[in-house]
C-alpha cells in the first residue's frame, strides 16, 4: 500500500532526530537543496542549527514525517547532490575560526542527511542595512575585516567561498561577523582553470563565475567582499558584473561623499572587472584598505559607448581623414606652384598635416571602444557561447537544470555582449542566435513535460502541494501563461 503523503514539507516542532539527540523547534530557512531548523541539542541543553538535504520540488514526505521519497528525479540525481551536501559539510568540519560556522556533528537519517552547527544568533549584514540604512565607515570595515580574516583562511587551504555576500554574513550581539553557507564552497588551485558548477548572486560574482571553465582564485572572492563593501556603505546593491560591460556603475563616494578616499578606491579596485587588476591577496585588500600600502588609483571599467554614438563617432573620424587627404592634395599642388622660398613652409605644413591624419587613424582603429572591449572580451564570449551549447545538450526534459544554467548565462552575459558588440563581433554574435534557437524550444519541451505530469496528479487526485510544486517548476522552465492560470485555477480550487 503506498504511504500517504504530508501537505507539508519541513519536519515539524518537537519531531526528534538522531535517536533523540536532537529537537526540532521551527524552520527557519529554506532553499533549492535543502531545508534549514533551529533545533535543541539535548544532552548539552544548547541552541543548533540543522540543515536537512531536501531538493525543493524533488522530494516528498510520508505521513509520520520520516522517509524522504523523490519525485520527479532519479536516485543518481539525488545522491550525486547528496554527495555535493556532505561534501560541504565535511570542509565545514575541517575549518577552525571565530569568524566561520563550524560544522559539529553529520548523519543520515529519514534516507537524507543532516549536518548540525552551533546556532549563530544574531542579523545579517542584509537585513541590517534594509532595516537601519548604510553603516557607519568604522563599523564597515570592522566587519568586513573579520570576514576578510576569515576568507584569507579558507584560501590559504585552497577553499574558495564563492558566495560572499551580506546575507551569508551573521553579526551577533556582540558585533562579532560570523561568514556561513559554505553550500557554494570549492576546492581550488590559484588562476588555474577548473570546471565548477556556475554559482551566482547578481551583484556580488565577478565575471568569470558566470561560466564553468574559467580560472578562477582569490581574486575571485575579493570580488565579493568588495561588492559586500561597497553595499554595506552606500545601501544600494552594485550592478551585476555582465551590466558593468555595458554600463558605468557609480563609485561607492558618488552615492555617499563622506567616504574616506582609502574606502572608494579599495573597493573599485576590488571589483575591477578583469580579474589581473584586483587585488590578488586577502593581505593586499586589507593593505590598500588600511592604506598601509595603498594601491595606485584605478580607472573605473568603462563601458562601451552605445552603437549609435560609435557610428556617429567613426563616421566623424572618416570624415576627418577625408578632410585630411583632401588638404595633403591640396598643399601639393599648391607647393608645386609656389616659389622655392615658400617650400619650407608647406613641408612644414604637410608634416602637420601627415601627423593630423596618422592620429586620426590611430584614434580610427585604437580607439573604438566596441572594438578594444570587443578584443578584450572575444575569448570569453566564445568561451560562455561554447559552455551554453555544452549545457544545452546535456539537458533534458528529466533533467533540464543544465538547461536553466544555460539561459542563465544567456541573459547575464551574452544579450548583454551582444547590444554592445554585434557591429564588431558579427560571428560570435550569430552564434549566440543559435543559443536560443535551440535553447527556448528545449525549454518549452522541458516545461510541458512538468505541466502533463501536474496535469496527470490533479487527475489522480495526487499530493496537492506536489502538484504545486511541479507547475511552479514548470513556469521556473518556461513562462506559459497557459500554465499559469492552470496553477492559479488549481490553487483557487484548494479553498473551494
Amino acid at each position: 500500500m503506498e504511504p500517504t503523503l504530508d501537505c507539508y514539507k519541513e519536519l515539524q516542532p518537537g519531531y526528534t532526530l538522531n535517536g533523540g539527540k536532537y529537537v526540532i523547534e521551527k524552520k527557519i530557512g529554506e532553499g533549492g537543496f535543502g531545508i534549514t531548523y533551529r533545533a535543541v541539542q539535548t544532552g548539552l541543553n544548547r541552541a543548533v542549527c540543522i540543515k536537512e538535504y531536501f531538493l525543493a520540488g524533488r522530494c516528498i514526505r510520508n505521513t509520520q514525517a520520516k522517509t524522504i521519497q523523490l519525485q520527479g528525479a532519479d536516485e543518481a540525481m539525488f545522491e550525486k547532490y547528496r554527495a555535493a551536501f556532505v561534501k560541504e559539510a565535511q570542509t565545514l568540519a575541517a575549518l577552525h575560526h571565530p569568524s566561520i560556522v563550524e560544522v559539529i556533528d553529520i548523519f543520515d537519517e529519514n534516507n537524507t542527511s543532516y549536518m548540525v552547527m552551533p546556532f549563530v544568533e544574531g542579523r545579517s549584514l542584509q537585513s541590517i542595512v534594509e532595516k537601519n540604512g548604510p553603516l557607519t565607515y568604522p563599523e564597515a570595515v570592522n566587519y568586513i575585516g573579520q570576514v576578510a580574516n576569515a576568507v584569507g583562511y579558507i584560501h590559504d587551504r585552497h577553499i574558495l567561498h564563492r558566495d560572499i555576500k551580506p546575507d551569508n554574513i551573521m553579526i551577533t550581539a556582540d558585533y562579532k561577523a560570523v561568514l556561513i553557507d559554505f553550500g557554494s564552497a570549492r576546492e581550488f588551485e590559484e588562476d588555474k582553470t577548473q570546471a565548477q558548477t556556475s554559482m551566482v548572486t547578481h551583484g556580488y560574482a565577478p565575471t568569470e563565475q558566470y561560466t564553468r571553465n574559467s580560472r578562477k582564485g582569490a581574486y575571485t572572492d575579493i570580488y565579493a567582499i568588495g561588492a559586500t563593501l561597497y553595499f554595506i556603505l552606500t545601501g544600494k546593491v552594485p550592478y551585476e558584473a555582465a551590466a558593468r560591460i555595458t554600463e558605468a556603475m557609480p563609485e561607492p563616494k558618488e552615492l555617499n561623499p563622506d567616504l574616506p578616499e582609502e574606502a572608494n578606491r579599495t573597493i573599485m579596485k576590488a571589483m575591477q572587472l578583469k580579474s589581473q587588476d584586483r587585488h590578488q591577496s586577502i593581505a593586499e585588500f586589507m593593505d590598500d584598505l588600511r592604506n598601509v600600502k595603498p594601491s595606485a588609483a584605478v580607472e573605473p571599467s568603462a563601458p562601451p559607448t552605445s552603437k549609435a554614438a560609435s557610428q556617429s563617432e567613426a563616421k566623424t573620424q572618416i570624415i576627418t581623414e577625408k578632410t585630411v587627404v583632401s588638404d595633403q592634395s591640396a598643399s601639393k599642388s599648391k607647393t608645386e606652384k609656389k616659389s622655392g622660398k615658400k617650400t619650407a613652409i608647406w613641408i612644414t605644413i604637410a608634416v602637420a598635416v601627415v601627423a593630423v591624419g596618422v592620429a586620426a587613424f590611430f584614434l580610427l582603429f585604437n580607439k573604438n571602444p566596441h572594438m578594444e572591449e570587443a578584443q578584450a572580451n572575444v575569448e570569453k564570449y566564445n568561451a560562455t557561447v561554447s559552455e551554453c551549447n555544452r549545457l544545452i545538450g546535456n539537458g533534458s526534459n528529466e533533467d533540464p537544470e543544465p538547461l536553466m544554467e544555460a539561459r542563465a548565462l544567456l541573459d547575464s552575459i551574452i544579450r548583454p555582449m551582444d547590444s554592445a558588440y554585434s557591429d564588431v563581433m558579427m560571428d560570435v554574435y550569430k552564434r549566440s542566435l543559435d543559443i536560443e534557437n535551440h535553447l527556448y524550444p528545449k525549454l518549452e519541451a522541458a516545461a510541458k513535460v512538468w505541466a502533463d505530469d501536474a496535469k496527470r496528479r490533479i487527475m489522480e487526485k495526487d499530493d496537492p502541494e506536489t502538484i504545486i510544486g511541479e507547475l511552479e517548476y514548470s513556469l521556473r522552465l518556461y513562462n506559459s501563461p497557459q500554465i499559469k492560470s492552470e496553477l492559479d485555477a488549481f490553487k483557487a480550487s484548494l479553498t473551494e
